[in-house]
């Protein structure tokens, strides 16, 4: 963490750190409720982020998710909390202990949140359960459980129809030396690519970490595997994603490539150096923009 970021644990969006300069320009800003649910929404999403002054713009113009989009969202973290058949989840809209559905639905107050439970996923037959009293201005207490349906249709999305998935998953070794290589180059080349930059140390889950890997690599419409290191779970993932027909880019630090196996040596690698981060940056957005094209999240999409 840098020494002027502050950790913040927030109900809402969850665990990040933030520079002081990025309070001190948001604070001059107005920002609509819309910009501040998708900030949320997104931090809730890579927990554990630190926050420059250079995400402000990107964090303040992030697309927002459709209602469907939404409502996935919202089944996805109900898988995690029910996966047993038939077990019951209560809900109280308007109680502070659920503000974290906000973010977990990028939405503006619960008025919104309910009626994405309600009207859309129950509405759907996705969720059932009972509602204790018709939507009105008091939210009411929901029992609800995840239908045949809803199982169904969680499995679908963790398989992933990775040709419609904005992610781009990075497979590389958490070492905090080759940190800055995530924040300086991966990331902002799959984010300004128009991608959704993920790593699965920044995605929290309840499941063993292997089964999370296979599940994340699944919904990803392309994997990022950096090779130095030689480390033999990024040698996994990128041939997972291979089987199913999802695209790899190859990375690997200058001066390095001698160490991977000579069965993956067929690959046009995009190399980096701690000196040229900018430019690796750069060369990785290009690679992937020429192989994949602009992603849905781009501003020009």
């Amino acid at each position: 963490m840098g020494r002027d970021a502050t950790r913040f644990i927030c109900p809402r969006c969850g665990q990040f750190s933030a520079s002081n300069l990025v309070w001190a320009v948001l604070s001059q800003r107005k920002l609509e409720s819309r910009q501040i649910s998708n900030a949320s929404g997104w931090i809730r999403e890579h927990q554990n982020v630190e926050l420059s002054s250079l995400d402000i713009d990107f964090l303040l113009t992030l697309r927002s998710p459709s209602v469907s989009e939404r409502a996935a969202k919202i089944l996805l973290e109900m898988g995690k909390r029910l996966p047993t058949i038939g077990a019951l989840a209560d809900f109280h809209f308007s109680s502070p202990s659920n503000e974290h559905w906000l973010a977990i639905s990028w939405s503006e107050n619960f008025v919104e949140v309910q009626y994405l439970f309600v009207e859309v996923l129950m509405g759907q037959g996705l969720l059932a359960g009972l509602v204790s009293e018709a939507m009105s201005p008091t939210p009411p207490l929901v029992s609800l459980y995840l239908t045949p349906h809803g199982h169904q249709e969680i499995q679908r999305m963790r398989q992933g129809t990775s040709s419609e998935s904005a992610i781009g998953f990075c497979a590389m070794w958490f070492s905090e030396k080759l940190r800055p290589i995530w924040t300086e180059g991966i990331e902002p080349a799959i984010r300004d690519a128009g991608y959704d930059p993920q790593r699965i140390d920044g995605v929290q889950h309840n499941n063993k970490i292997d089964d999370e890997i296979v599940a994340m690599i699944r919904r990803s419409r392309f994997v990022v595997a950096d090779f130095t290191g030689n480390r033999g779970g990024v040698y996994f993932e990128a041939g997972f994603a291979m089987g199913r027909d999802i695209p790899v880019v190859w990375t690997i630090r200058s001066g390095r490539y001698h160490r991977v196996h000579f069965d993956n040596r067929q690959y046009n690698f995009v190399d980096w150096s701690f000196e040229k981060l900018p430019d690796f940056k750069m060369r990785l957005q290009n690679r992937i923009e020429a192989t994949l094209g602009k992603g849905p999240l781009s501003k020009a999409a």
